[in-house]
């Protein structure tokens, strides 16, 4: 199975069970610290290193570390590509405003549903909050923010109806409210890019809360971003078309989205920029797949 080693991984909170973990070299990591400072990098910068992956575990990452631009500027400067610098609130509220922005739909809800309509109450911060709690306590504030939150895990998510909703939830700021969609084989997918490579997982669960298992029916696709501009590929035409749309027109280098369907039309309903892989990878292919998307993509930028 391939590493690269031509990028350093800075990261906080998102290395063991990682996905990238599985694509870097383990000597090409940087462990992040809130007080990092520009020159704190020149150590792990070596002659092999021509990019940078910021991957920083946090719902709203534009805060960490605190000298963030000064640390972009600065890599920049050395001519080393920083992955993942444009990104920086991976909230679900944002995650709302971001694909308002590009022209596609999202699930949000508003109050003026039907009764009967099935929603989906899901926490703003990703997981919950659960790896913002790991912060030290003086920066809870900054990255939790002072209100009380009524879901604190991913586990809590739950699912009921607009009548059912307690009426002042509309006004929580630490929930999201998206309508429910799902299908009669309860498939979902999970899409995982990295430079020019796309790894697209129809997946299958029973669970409310969507995670791979190892379904027997699961299936990969891997395509190139050009593939997936260029060719008619075997995904169905609406999710291809979203995947076009979301790749040509969201500045992120290395993601991975949840989609949601309902055989007809398809929802990201998920942005995560630090994907979580487990102690294996998904499949040496894939992973391999990943990798050369990377590397391809790295060349093309320092060099042209």
């Amino acid at each position: 199975m391939i590493k690269l080693s031509n990028t350093l991984v800075y990261e906080w909170q998102a290395w063991d069970g990682f996905l990238i973990s599985h694509l870097i070299a383990d000597y090409c990591r940087m462990p992040a610290s809130y007080f990092d400072q520009p020159a704190d990098f020149d150590r792990f910068l070596t002659p092999n290193i021509k990019a940078v992956l910021l991957q920083v575990n946090l719902s709203e990452q534009g805060w960490y570390p605190q000298k963030r631009q000064q640390i972009i500027g600065y890599l920049k400067s050395r001519n080393i590509l920083v992955l993942n610098a444009q990104i920086v609130d991976i909230t679900k509220s944002a995650l709302h405003l971001l694909l308002e922005s590009v022209d596609l739909p999202h699930l949000g809800a508003t109050q003026e549903l039907s009764d009967d309509s099935q929603l989906f109450v899901k926490s703003n911060l990703n997981w919950g909050g659960e790896v913002e709690e790991r912060l030290p306590k003086g920066l809870h504030a900054k990255f939790i923010g002072e209100q009380s939150r009524s879901i604190t895990r991913f586990d809590e998510y739950y699912l009921t109806t607009k009548k059912s909703l307690r009426p002042d939830a509309w006004q929580d700021s630490t929930i999201v409210i998206e309508k429910y969609v799902t299908n009669d084989e309860n498939s979902f997918y999970r899409v995982y890019a990295l430079g020019e490579s796309v790894v697209v997982v129809k997946a299958h669960s029973d669970h409310l809360i969507k995670k791979i298992s190892g379904d027997r029916r699961d299936k990969n696709f891997l395509l190139s971003k050009e593939q997936l501009q260029t060719e008619q590929t075997l995904l169905p035409k609406g999710l291809q078309e979203l995947l076009c749309a979301f790749t040509q027109r969201v500045p992120v280098d290395y993601f991975c989205l949840d989609i949601v369907h309902d055989n007809e039309n398809f929802y990201v309903v998920d942005l995560n920029t630090t994907p979580y892989s487990g102690v294996q990878p998904q499949t040496s292919d894939a992973s391999d797949f990943l990798c050369v998307g990377l590397k391809n993509y790295i060349a093309k930028q320092v060099f042209t």
